[in-house]
């Protein structure tokens, strides 16, 4: 069984702690794809979600694998000379299965 990661809701009049038990989210690799500019990746706590979801999405131990991702993005994106916008996430996640991510 995966290990639990909780998950602080801030919303209301003060936090609450629920526990992520055999279940999981995913981030989408266009939360790190500015809206304006071009050539641009952020990474790290740098993503955009909703409030809720932020409160979870930023612990440092998911930002290891959103660097992992970026890093995957940035070297298509030289390679194939591509913009970042144009990388079909679908390509990222296959590589980073073959890396040993197991997201599938």
């Amino acid at each position: 069984m995966p290990s639990p990661w909780p998950i602080e809701l801030h919303s209301g009049d003060r936090p609450q702690l629920h526990w992520l038990l055999e279940d999981n989210y995913e981030v989408a690799y266009k939360c790190f794809v500015p809206k304006r500019g071009e050539g641009l990746l952020a990474a790290g706590r740098c993503l955009s979600a909703e409030h809720e979801a932020m409160a979870s999405a930023r612990v440092t131990a998911q930002c290891f694998p959103y660097g992992h991702t970026i890093g995957l993005a940035a070297a298509i994106s030289a390679l194939d000379g591509v913009a970042p916008r144009e990388i079909d996430g679908r390509a990222i996640r296959d590589r980073l299965n073959r890396d040993g991510a197991q997201l599938d």
